[in-house]
């Protein structure tokens, strides 16, 4: 009876043991000999986020962390699959991921790794901003100058699309209306850690070009140099389809209205310690037909907060156009002023 108590008595102690363990230990090591014991939240570009036992969440830059031990699998950026820490050598991380054998990754050039149980529970992460100027004066003068954009990132595991639209209205006593309606959608799939195919698109009319319809379809590959909240840089290329309507044929006679182009591309963006934030746009298309058919745009801006949520945004628009309709000129230029609203 004693022996069976006993028995009893030892199996409670070892399974009160398992259940008080950790669900997921860890050990992240300083560079000043500090170990940190608990779990890793996420990996980023320039820092580490991990929930330690003793005192919760921490950030520590990296060039700080001299190693990092955990028993949860990760997701990194091109593997569809968990993938495994199973050591370190030096600065490289040695993984083992389902769909192959091990191989090295350099840490300090990790964009992103994550719990895999945290990518899959959270798949879909959403940001956007919304921003609104405009230039109206009566009286001496007559003008009524209105721009409204909105910008979406929705992100699904590895594939991100980018969606974006633009309204512009400019009205003069001495004019009628003329307005400009752009939306676009771009797709990118990360298929290893720093490339990612691309697929563009987008419609657009604006009746101070001749534009009645155009229409972007393309397929691309990409870099991704590195994207966090902090900083992102990426550059694309690949092949587009345009095609393009006008609105008075007469003036078009020198532009084509189906053509094959070759396209370049790079995204930029900056956030500054004490909250501005400045980002580049810029797109290139030449026609792989016509060495004089090509065109070319950007956008510069700077994005300051004002309070919670709601920021000011300075914005520079630059457009070229080789082969305008005859009554356009080539290039086009445009500063705006506006408040938005960024989640």
């Amino acid at each position: 009876m004693v022996r069976g108590v006993r028995q009893i008595a030892g199996i409670l102690l070892v399974l009160l043991a398992v259940v008080s363990l950790p669900a997921a230990a860890g050990v992240l090591t300083l560079t000043n000999g500090d170990r940190v014991h608990g779990t890793l939240v996420v990996v980023e570009r320039d820092q580490v986020t991990w929930n330690a036992d003793n005192f919760g969440q921490i950030t520590i830059p990296k060039d700080k962390v001299l190693s990092l031990d955990t028993d949860v699998d990760l997701k990194i950026a091109g593997h569809d699959g968990p993938c495994a820490l199973a050591g370190h050598l030096r600065e490289k991380w040695e993984l083992y991921c389902d769909e192959g054998s091990g191989w090295l990754i350099d840490f300090p050039a990790i964009d992103r790794a994550e719990p895999y149980i945290n990518f899959v529970g959270n798949p879909v992460v959403f940001h956007g901003n919304v921003n609104a100027g405009g230039d109206f004066e009566h009286g001496n003068t007559e003008r009524d100058d209105l721009d409204v954009n909105v910008n979406l990132d929705i992100r699904s595991g590895d594939f991100h699309h980018l969606v974006k639209t633009l309204y512009e209205s400019l009205s003069t006593p001495d004019a009628d209306a003329q307005e400009k309606y752009q939306l676009s959608y771009n797709l990118r799939w990360i298929f290893a850690e720093k490339w990612f195919a691309a697929a563009n698109s987008a419609l657009e009319r604006e009746e101070a070009r001749n534009l009645d319809m155009g229409t972007t379809l393309g397929l691309g590959m990409g870099y991704l140099f590195y994207d966090t909240e902090k900083t992102a840089f990426s550059v694309e290329s690949g092949l587009s389809s345009l095609s393009e309507d006008f609105i008075n044929s007469d003036l078009s006679d020198n532009q084509d209205k189906h053509y094959t182009a070759a396209r370049a591309a790079v995204n930029y963006r900056y956030k500054f310690g004490l909250g501005p934030e400045v980002y580049l746009d810029q797109e290139v298309l030449q026609s792989v037909d016509s060495s004089d058919d090509y065109q070319a745009n950007a956008k510069l801006g700077v994005r300051t907060p004002l309070v919670e949520g709601v920021l000011m945004e300075i914005a520079y628009y630059w457009q070229y156009d080789n082969t305008p309709s005859l009554e356009s000129e080539k290039e086009d230029t445009k500063l705006t002023v506006g408040v938005g609203y960024q989640w």
